[in-house]
């Protein structure tokens, strides 16, 4: 099957098929009364059903990024767990919100493999996509709406840089972000229940990834303004206090466990250390937010590069229109704006600040930067508009054909026979209810083996990576060794299959690990330079 789907003659197939429906979309758009039962709602229809086929088809069941792993073992991890919320809560790496979907499946007897977890991907996408489409159709006739829904759909569809296109806590995010603008923008009476209810909602966005904050606070601002603007001022301290509600009462929750440490360590100071020093980066400030490295990250990856040339030249071509000649705009055309602009500063903001490079932060870049190309396509009016989103239609089609005829199949990882043999070796030393832990950084360990997590991350890359956190973690990481009791401890530090492995990162070399390991286990098995460590039969009958 997969040499038939990465053959030339399906690879053309699957780009003549994308290329007819953009030509049939794009014509939507200049007559608009052409194939009258084909209205804007099937036109989406049809459009998701594309995207659906097209990652069905060509998803494999295999690692296309880590942090899918990541979350599946969290999700594997609270679905055999006594107390789901508590496991959510502490083993998701500080994003509960971002796994739930994953978490559901599992509690509900789906058992995630890296297919379903795409699947599943492609559905949020689906409903973030749709939601956005209702928006923009607002203030743009419905078949332009749709093109701009098209654009990321056509990339999301052939990307197959799979940092980019795999699932990820960024599939969340938008969905969390875009559904408060949804509500924002669709709310008239603001009422108290309505800031109660957006100001709780955008109050959750640091539980879905840390990330998202500064795009929270510009869309939480709008809505200040919105209120301020409407007299409605009774309504704004009901909004900020429903923004902190979600942190107050996640503090409550910890502080009745008598555990703030966790939350403290686990939910804010790691995302500090990690964007605001350089302990994860060495780039300054300044290397951060610098126009050349801005450029650099953005094209970075061929697959992706004229879409952001369609999308940003676009807002460039239609800010340099209004600036030369400008057009009356409305109060509301007018905030729009501002709020696109702002939103696309704090999404650009949010992916630079940390200084790493990873594609999967330029995901957030896709709906402020398509927010404010319809509002400035809004102010402009059709007749100015049609060449432009032929344009921007015409960039990103040549973008997916590209990458669909230079497709390639996700390649084997070199460690997959290692992989396998020991995932083997797991399932027969233990049930499948024992806790695992790994040390190392090879997540995939937990989907290949369907064992849960014995400490709370599916990796030890926190507790020996060198950073002012790590004496947190290291407390941590015995802490919950003594708790939980794993059945099972993997030395997967090797090079062959652990990603950041490093001979100072062997455990021996951290004394109070290295005590409690020799106390509590013993070397039951070694599968060429894996080590596997039982708990002693002592140990497991205290």
């Amino acid at each position: 099957m997969e040499s038939f789907i990465y053959s030339l003659p399906f690879r053309l197939f699957g780009i003549f098929l994308l290329l007819g429906w953009s030509l049939l979309v794009g014509r939507k758009v200049l007559y608009p009364d052409s194939w009258p039962r084909l209205s804007g709602r099937s036109t989406l229809g049809i459009s998701f059903l594309l995207f659906i086929g097209f990652r069905l088809l060509y998803a494999p069941d295999r690692e296309q990024n880590v942090d899918t792993s990541t979350w599946i073992a969290t999700a594997l991890t609270v679905g055999k767990a006594e107390d789901p919320l508590s496991t959510l809560l502490n083993y998701s790496d500080g994003r509960p919100l971002a796994v739930l979907p994953l978490a559901i499946a599992e509690l509900v007897g789906i058992p995630l493999d890296y297919r379903i977890t795409d699947f599943m991907g492609v559905l949020l996408w689906c409903l973030t996509l749709w939601l956005f489409w209702r928006i923009l159709k607002t203030y743009l006739a419905e078949e332009t709406a749709v093109v701009l829904v098209w654009l990321p759909i056509l990339i999301l569809s052939t990307v197959w840089n799979h940092d980019f296109g795999s699932y990820n806590t960024e599939i969340m995010g938008n969905l969390w972000l875009i559904t408060g603008l949804f509500w924002i923008l669709r709310f008239n009476t603001w009422s108290i229940p309505s800031a109660l209810a957006i100001g709780f909602w955008l109050g959750c966005l640091p539980f879905v990834k840390f990330q998202t904050v500064p795009m929270g606070l510009v869309l939480g601002l709008f809505t200040a303004w919105k209120l301020y603007r409407t007299r409605r001022f009774i309504s704004l301290p009901v909004l900020v206090g429903a923004a902190l509600l979600p942190v107050l009462l996640l503090f409550l929750y910890y502080s009745s466990r008598d555990d703030l440490e966790s939350f403290w360590g686990d939910y804010f100071s790691n995302y500090f250390v990690y964007s605001y020093t350089t302990q994860y980066s060495a780039l300054s400030t300044s290397d951060r937010f610098s126009p050349v490295r801005i450029v650099r990250y953005l094209f970075h990856s061929y697959q992706i590069n004229l879409f952001w040339v369609g999308v940003f030249g676009g807002i460039l071509l239609g800010v340099w229109r209004l600036i030369r000649r400008p057009v009356f705009r409305s109060t509301d055309q007018t905030e729009r704006l501002w709020l696109g602009a702002i939103w696309l500063v704090a999404s650009f903001y949010a992916a630079l600040q940390a200084g790493n490079n990873y594609t999967h932060y330029l995901l957030f870049l896709i709906f402020p930067g398509l927010f404010l190309l319809a509002v400035l396509y809004e102010i402009h009016g059709f007749s100015g508009n049609w060449k432009g989103v032929g344009i921007s239609l015409g960039l990103v089609v040549v973008q997916a054909s590209v990458n669909g005829y230079f497709r390639k199949p996700l390649p084997v990882h070199p460690g997959e026979p290692l992989f396998q043999a020991v995932s083997a070796e797991i399932q027969r030393r233990s049930q499948p209810d024992d806790g695992l832990v790994v040390w190392g950084y090879v997540d995939r360990l937990f989907v290949y083996a369907r064992r849960p997590m014995g400490y709370r991350a599916s990796d030890t890359f926190w507790v020996y990576y060198p950073t002012s956190t790590q004496p947190f973690r290291m407390n941590e990481f015995l802490s919950d060794l003594e708790h939980n009791q794993p059945h099972l401890l993997v030395d997967a530090m090797t090079p062959r299959i652990s990603m950041f492995a490093d001979d100072a990162f062997e455990f021996e070399n951290f004394p109070a690990i290295k005590t409690y390991i020799d106390r509590h286990y013993q070397l039951v098995k070694t599968v060429e330079d894996v080590r596997i460590f039982e708990r002693k039969e002592e140990e497991r009958n205290k």
